[in-house]
C-alpha cells in the first residue's frame, strides 16, 4: 500500500493488451522488466490491462508494482472506454498518467480530461505509419490520426524511441519539440549478454514475426547454397509458405515457434550470426538484445535498422534484396575475426546507449511530480 506522500503512476497498456497475451508471446517478464525498475524507484505504478485473467500473474510483480485488470467480459473496443469509470476511485488518486504505446490512448486521454492529470506518452513505433504501410483502410488512418492528435496534444512529455519518429511527429502534429524525447528500447544487459555456449556452425538466426514487413521469403532464399543453416523463432501467417519454400529450395531452416525471453540469451548465444532483414522497423528490440549478446548482426538499409548500425563498425547493413543480403551473409559466415570485431563493438554499443538502468533514469526526468 503506498503511502500518501508516494508518487502514483497509472499505466495504460495497448489497446486489447494483456499480462496473458504477453505470456502467450513469450515477452511477459522483458515487458515487465522496466515497470518492476521503475517501482524499484520508489513509485507506486498500477499497471492497468486488457486482461481479464490477469490476476494469475500478481506474484510475479514484485513491490511497489500493482494491478487493475479487466473486471468484465467485454470487447477491448468498450472496456478501453469504460476502464476510467471501472476505476474511478484510483485513477482519480493517480498523480500521473503513462501510455505503453498510442494504441493505447483512448482511456488514459479520458482519465488526463477528467482529472486533468499530467500525460506521458511513450511510442514504441509509430502507429500511423506502420498501419499506412501494412495496408490499413483510408478510415483507420483517419481514426489513427485522430487518436495521436490528441494525444500529443494533451501530453506533458512524448517519447520516442528514435529521431526519425520524433521528427515525423513534430512535422505533423506540429507538437513543440521540446515536448518530444528520444529514449531507445532497452535492454537488460545483464540477462542479454555473451556466454559460452557451443555455437552451433554457420548458424543463421532471426527473431520475430512472420510478416511481409520481416522480408523472411528473400532470407531464405538468401541462405541457399551458402552451407548454412537459419533458425527461426516466432510465429505468424507466413509460417506455411515460409515453411514450403525452404523445402522448395532445400534450405536447412529450423522453425522453433515462440520463446520464452528468458530462454532468448541462450539461444542467441548458440547462433554464429543474427539477421533481421525488414521492409521497416520502429526500434527493434530483438535486434539490439542479439547485440547486447555479442552476435555480429545484420540488417538491412532502412528506416529503424539503419539509425541502429554502424555499417562494418556494430553491424552490415545491407539492402533488401536477395543478392545483397546473401553478399552480407557470405562475408559474415567466411570471417570468423569480423564476427568477433562487430560482436564486441555490437556489445558494447548497446551497453553505452540502450540498458534498462538508462532508460528509468532518463524517464524518471520527464516526470512533473
Amino acid at each position: 500500500m503506498a503511502s500518501k506522500d508516494t508518487t502514483r503512476v497509472a499505466v495504460f497498456f495497448t489497446h486489447g493488451v494483456s499480462l496473458e497475451l504477453w505470456d502467450q508471446r513469450g515477452m511477459l517478464s522483458r515487458e515487465l522488466a522496466f515497470y518492476q525498475a521503475l517501482a524499484q524507484t520508489g513509485l507506486d505504478v498500477c499497471l492497468y490491462t486488457y486482461g481479464k485473467n490477469d490476476g494469475r500473474y500478481r506474484d510475479l510483480l514484485g513491490p511497489n508494482l500493482t494491478l487493475a485488470e479487466k473486471p468484465c467480459h467485454c470487447p477491448a473496443s468498450h472496456y478501453a472506454f469504460m476502464l476510467p469509470f471501472v476505476y474511478w476511485k484510483r485513477l482519480r488518486k493517480a498523480d500521473l498518467l503513462r501510455i505503453h504505446q498510442v494504441a493505447g490512448a483512448i482511456p488514459a486521454l479520458l482519465a488526463h480530461w477528467l482529472w486533468r492529470k499530467p500525460l506521458i506518452v511513450r511510442a514504441g513505433f509509430h502507429w500511423y505509419r506502420f498501419a499506412k504501410r501494412q495496408g490499413a483502410s483510408w478510415l483507420k488512418l483517419k481514426m489513427i490520426s485522430l487518436i495521436e492528435w490528441l494525444t500529443y496534444k494533451s501530453a506533458t512529455a512524448i517519447i520516442h524511441t528514435t529521431q526519425e519518429d520524433a521528427d515525423f511527429v513534430a512535422d505533423r502534429y506540429h507538437v513543440p519539440r521540446a515536448k518530444i524525447h528520444v529514449i531507445p528500447n532497452w535492454i537488460d544487459t545483464q540477462m542479454f549478454r555473451p556466454m559460452s555456449v557451443d555455437k552451433n556452425p554457420r548458424s543463421v538466426c532471426f527473431v520475430g514475426r512472420l510478416e511481409e514487413q520481416k522480408n523472411l521469403h528473400a532470407l531464405v532464399e538468401a541462405i541457399q547454397g551458402l552451407g548454412a543453416q537459419l533458425i527461426v523463432y516466432g510465429e505468424g501467417s507466413l509460417r506455411e509458405s515460409l515453411e514450403q519454400q525452404a523445402r522448395d529450395l532445400h534450405v536447412p531452416v529450423k522453425f522453433r515457434g515462440h520463446i520464452a525471453n528468458k530462454e532468448l540469451p541462450r539461444a542467441l548465444n548458440a547462433c554464429e550470426i543474427f539477421v533481421l532483414p525488414s521492409l521497416y522497423e520502429g526500434n527493434p528490440k530483438a535486434l539490439l538484445e542479439a547485440m547486447a549478446c555479442g552476435l555480429p548482426v545484420i540488417g538491412t538499409n532502412v528506416e529503424g535498422i539503419a539509425s541502429v548500425l554502424q555499417n562494418h563498425e556494430t553491424g552490415l547493413v545491407c539492402e533488401i534484396t536477395v543478392d545483397s543480403l546473401k553478399e552480407a551473409l557470405t562475408q559474415l559466415l567466411n570471417d570468423h575475426d569480423l564476427q568477433k570485431q562487430i560482436g564486441d563493438r555490437a556489445r558494447n554499443d548497446i551497453l553505452a546507449t540502450s540498458s534498462l538502468e538508462q532508460a528509468v533514469q532518463t524517464e524518471l526526468t520527464l516526470y512533473p511530480v
